[in-house]
């Protein structure tokens, strides 16, 4: 049994995900982007504790209130290990062109406290989640597949009927498709896709209506 709770944070609209065990009254905090006071609140309401942050990528819109919950918490923050060079870097994080619009940018520098590998298995709060790298939208962006609870927090690589962009540094378009269709796209089609911005979705449905991802036959 689990629990998720949406939390729509910043300018850009990014889900921020709480996904909690009711019996083990824990819960874990998929990439806070912005707003941290409102996610205690939100993580309050839950009656959990969390227990670690998991990072998608190293977006400023996914990792801006990382630090503060880290701190009010004393929880680990766990990426991918291919998201280094993006996560040290804050010009990779938050280009220039959009400093303007974001305060306190230069805490937006994180040094996860563990990095994980494509198709490793964690247990943690009770759940066991499989991290899948998925690269395309950043080189080291992961997409974390729940196999009990039949869903996958996907970041910005899928989305409903759409696809991360690739324009930023270290995207790649071709990267990113193979990534959906050769990783993606083989989990069970009834998976629940959780996405880092806009509605929820199932692999079923994007294999057969996202037109990204089709192929020529």
């Amino acid at each position: 049994m689990h629990t998720i709770k949406t939390v729509v944070v910043g300018p850009v609209m990014t889900n921020c995900y709480l996904i909690g065990n009711p019996e083990t009254k824990e819960l874990l905090i998929f990439d806070p982007g912005a707003d941290a006071d409102g996610i205690k609140e939100a993580i309050t309401a839950t009656g959990m504790n969390p227990v670690a942050i998991f990072l998608t990528h190293g977006h400023f819109d996914h990792v801006g209130a990382v630090l503060n919950l880290k701190t009010e918490y004393g929880i680990p923050v766990i990426a991918g290990t291919e998201e280094q060079e993006v996560l040290s870097n804050l010009d990779y994080i938050l280009p220039p062109l959009f400093r303007d619009s974001v305060p306190n940018y230069s805490s937006m520098l994180i040094e996860p406290d563990r990095f994980v590998t494509h198709e490793e298995l964690l247990e943690l709060a009770g759940l066991y989640i499989t991290c899948l790298h998925t690269p395309g939208h950043t080189a080291g962006s992961y997409s974390y597949f729940f196999p009990a609870e039949n869903m996958v927090v996907s970041g910005d690589t899928l989305f409903m009927e759409s696809v991360g962009r690739t324009d930023f540094p270290t995207g790649d378009n071709e990267t990113l498709i193979k990534a959906i269709t050769e990783v993606l796209y083989e989990l069970p089609e009834d998976t629940t896709v959780l996405p880092g911005h806009g509605p929820a979705t199932n692999i079923g449905y994007e294999k057969k209506y996202n037109l990204y991802t089709w192929k020529k036959k």
